[in-house]
């Protein structure tokens, strides 16, 4: 884990995004080394090891920050980043989450409700999802988490403008 991206959709009236975070977040190995970033992922996200030095955090801090950010709301994603990415990091770097696994939830099951093929939801990736509902969110840089974010909560909010899906479902347990 590298970077945490989240934007906070208020769902109150009419639905808008309210505020975004993003922190970079220190990967460390299991013995608590700093790791080097691979020059590949440093041409793929633009995070660079100076500017990860410069900026970091532990990811106890990050997940500390997540969770003010949030304000106790659900957390979602594309899949199952709290467990495929926080997760691994957490245990790796021997970190007891501060973040319930059940905050967690995965935007795919929403969106499948919300009649969008299995098909499209497999070959869809978070960065591309506005796209896919042709909303225009400007420039947003794949593998940038907080893009990502964007990505994803305009997509959301697109769905909720169309009534294919209600902000009931994104408190339920999906």
């Amino acid at each position: 884990m590298v970077q945490i991206g989240a934007v906070l959709i208020d769902l109150e009236g009419q639905a808008r995004v309210e505020d975004s975070l993003n922190v970079l977040v220190l990967p460390k190995d299991r013995f608590g080394a700093l790791c080097e970033l691979d020059p590949y992922f440093v041409a793929l996200t633009g995070i660079t090891n100076e500017r990860l030095r410069a900026e970091g955090v532990g990811i106890a801090a990050a997940l500390e920050a997540l969770d003010r950010f949030s304000r106790g709301s659900r957390l979602w994603s594309w899949g199952k980043d709290e467990l495929f990415a926080l997760g691994v990091s957490c245990f790796v770097q021997g970190v007891q989450p501060s973040i319930p696994a059940n905050r967690f939830g995965n935007l795919k099951s929403v969106f499948q409700k919300a009649s969008m093929s299995e098909h499209d939801i497999a070959t869809t990736n978070s960065a591309s999802l506005s796209s896919f509902f042709g909303v225009e969110t400007g420039l947003l840089r794949e593998h940038d988490a907080l893009d990502d974010a964007f990505s994803l909560s305009a997509a959301v909010l697109h769905q909720l403008d169309c009534a294919k899906i209600s902000p009931a479902d994104l408190f339920s347990g999906a």
